[in-house]
């Protein structure tokens, strides 16, 4: 992977994130609906982050991630860095929130259901989406999305790490555990997989380059004007696959994949454009996770103790501004600091294994 394309991978996660913000900023009860024209690409954002992760994944593992020890390390504290203090962070806003504004909380009937234990117990094992289970950790909505990513990391780990005769059954194994909404988004994160693996074995001619990279974007703006004048595309029963939308989600999966394969053989143009912005988009970038997660929890205590209506300028700035404030803060502590976690990782690891040999000699 060459720079320019790791920096629109940067980029492109960060613009991402961003639009599952406003996704959720523009409910009628946070901001009285500010951008809400924006709203419908936060679902569509989702998507683009499972091909970006299939995309990494397929990149480390080929890189410097050629064992399991190092894949799982790795793995963990990328998502526990940000997913254990989400959780926390959660549950304390949520409790000053509710004691502050229980109608903006109670209006969200899976606020109180099921209890709040089996909420964050679920979702702090990521089982909180296994089969028909549908279950948020409070207000942090997009919490969702791990309960996928989490066991598409597990299953691509048996089928890459596993003994050869166990894989294949192993990882069969781990999908129907996964039941079947996480099954059928499982092909877009391996299509980043293949991706990767594609853009690093063979780069399409630039004119080729051009074509799918601005095809790509006009075809998805087609796309979303279609959407807009006669409604998204789901076809799927709600009581199987919450949060899903058949086709839709592949459409956006093999438009993104096309821009993505076209940029590659274009990224060099990019050059003068990327490098001297190089330092500003790995900066967002690096607090993109904590933006996904914790943003709705923080926009909505601070919704729950603005002096301004919902509608106003002024609670539309302060919603907006100090929830980026506590994001980027946040960032700092968790993400950026993944490495700490990865030394806690590695030296739990090492005392488990400690304290099984000492076990296997006596």
């Amino acid at each position: 992977m060459n720079k320019e394309t790791s920096i629109y991978l940067d980029a492109v996660r960060f613009i991402a994130a961003l639009f599952v913000f406003i996704d959720h900023l523009s409910g009628q009860r946070l901001t009285g609906g500010f951008l809400w024209q924006l709203a419908p690409a936060g679902g569509e954002a989702v998507i683009v982050f499972f091909i970006l992760s299939g995309f990494v994944i397929g990149y480390v593992t080929d890189t410097r991630e050629r064992d399991f020890r190092t894949y799982a390390v790795n793995r963990m504290a990328r998502i526990l860095s940000v997913a254990v203090p989400a959780l926390a962070l959660t549950f304390v806003l949520d409790s000053i929130g509710f004691f502050e504004n229980p109608g903006l909380y109670l209006s969200d009937r899976t606020f109180l259901v099921p209890s709040r234990l089996v909420q964050y117990s679920a979702s702090a094992l990521f089982v909180h989406q296994l089969w028909g289970i549908n279950i948020t950790p409070g207000t942090i909505l997009a919490y969702w999305s791990l309960g996928y990513e989490v066991w598409y990391y597990l299953i691509f780990a048996v089928a890459v790490f596993a003994p050869p005769k166990y894989r294949w059954i192993g990882a069969a194994a781990a999908v129907l555990i996964a039941g079947p909404k996480i099954a059928l988004l499982l092909p877009i994160w391996l299509a980043g997989v293949g991706l990767y693996r594609l853009c690093s074995k063979h780069v399409p001619p630039p004119s080729v380059g051009w074509a799918m990279f601005a095809g790509s974007i006009l075809l998805w703006v087609s796309f979303e004007v279609w959407c807009a004048r006669y409604g998204r595309l789901f076809i799927a029963p709600r009581y199987l696959l919450p949060r899903i939308e058949i086709p839709q989600d592949y459409i956006v999966a093999c438009l993104f994949a096309a821009n993505l394969y076209g940029f590659r053989a274009i990224s060099h143009i990019f050059r003068p454009v990327f490098l001297p912005v190089e330092r500003i988009i790995r900066w967002m970038a690096g607090a993109t996770f904590s933006l996904y997660l914790i943003h709705q929890p923080v926009t909505q205590i601070i919704v729950s103790i603005s002096p301004w209506s919902t509608e106003s300028w002024p609670h539309r700035a302060l919603v907006t501004a100090g929830t980026l404030v506590v994001v980027f803060l946040f960032a700092e502590f968790t993400e950026r600091k993944k490495n700490v976690w990865r030394h806690w990782i590695e030296d739990s690891f090492a005392a488990i294994r400690a304290a099984i040999n000492r076990g296997r000699e006596s």
